[in-house]
């Protein structure tokens, strides 16, 4: 079967583990542009997050971000997104902000934290991975009022990402919500966080839909991932690649592990996936 796109996360696969992308993912992106096959990020990170050598990179075109929530066409910008509704936006929050966390919205393709919790001591305090605060400290923007913003329509968001100080806070959490909001979709990338958006908004139905509105066969796909957030994707994707470093449950799923994301996994899958 002839590859037409390779839909590829971005935290823990195609970024190594330093968050860096690497000249042999760049160049391997590059060669397989030539020979008409698509690289497309994936993330749950907002659009301004993803690393400013992917998107400047001229040869990639689309990139799909907040878990499916918003797609990115060079040229044109947003060509997608999907609003959680502002009534049901303020519920979960007030939710979410009745327990011991830190949440941050993305909304308008940024991710916006609270202004008092950008800080070590709160990154420490809530568990935040010490690889991805480089990137909060840069992309994140301070919001004082949560609930006053998404009321006022400042915020429209399209995720919520919440990281919880407690496990049992965070399970207890996660089954209120499956209740109250029906028409969510709740994931995780990470160990003590959750992912809120709307129902049917996934980073699969995000794949699906780039692919119907360019054309493609999602069945001549195939996706790459490490966590939890990439089980949707896998599902949509003609074939699915775990990389080694990656969760057992997507592991478990996957057509075939492969290398780790510190092996380069663009330049693995051109050598060994096509």
């Amino acid at each position: 079967m002839s590859i037409s796109l390779i839909a590829v996360d971005i935290d823990g696969t195609l970024l190594n583990g330093n968050s860096e992308l690497s000249i042999e993912n760049l160049e391997a992106i590059k060669r397989l542009s030539k020979r008409g096959i698509m690289t497309v990020p994936v993330t749950g990170r907002t659009y301004n997050e993803i690393p400013q050598t992917l998107r400047s990179c001229e040869d990639i075109q689309y990139f799909v971000y907040s878990n499916g929530s918003g797609i990115y066409e060079k040229g044109r910008g947003t060509v997608y997104s999907s609003i959680v509704p502002a009534e049901t936006a303020k519920e979960i929050f007030l939710l979410l902000n009745s327990y011991e966390t830190y949440i941050e919205i993305y909304s308008g393709g940024y991710p916006w934290a609270d202004v008092k919790k950008i800080n070590e001591e709160c990154f420490d305090y809530y568990r935040i991975n010490p690889k991805f605060r480089k990137v909060i400290y840069r992309s994140r923007k301070p919001v004082e009022d949560f609930y006053s913003d998404i009321e006022r329509g400042r915020l429209q968001p399209e995720l919520f990402d919440v990281f919880f100080r407690h496990m049992g806070e965070r399970a207890e959490c996660n089954e209120k919500l499956k209740v109250r909001f029906p028409y969510e979709e709740v994931v995780s990338s990470m160990g003590n966080n959750l992912e809120i958006m709307n129902k049917g908004t996934d980073k699969g139905t995000g794949l699906l839909r780039l692919c119907n509105t360019i054309g493609i066969d999602v069945k001549k796909t195939i996706a790459i991932g490490d966590s939890g957030n990439d089980l949707a994707m896998f599902k949509a994707a003609g074939a699915c690649y775990a990389v080694s470093n990656a969760s057992n449950e997507l592991k478990e799923i996957s057509t075939e592990i492969i290398c780790s994301n510190d092996e380069h996994v663009i330049e693995y899958a051109e050598k060994n996936l096509l």
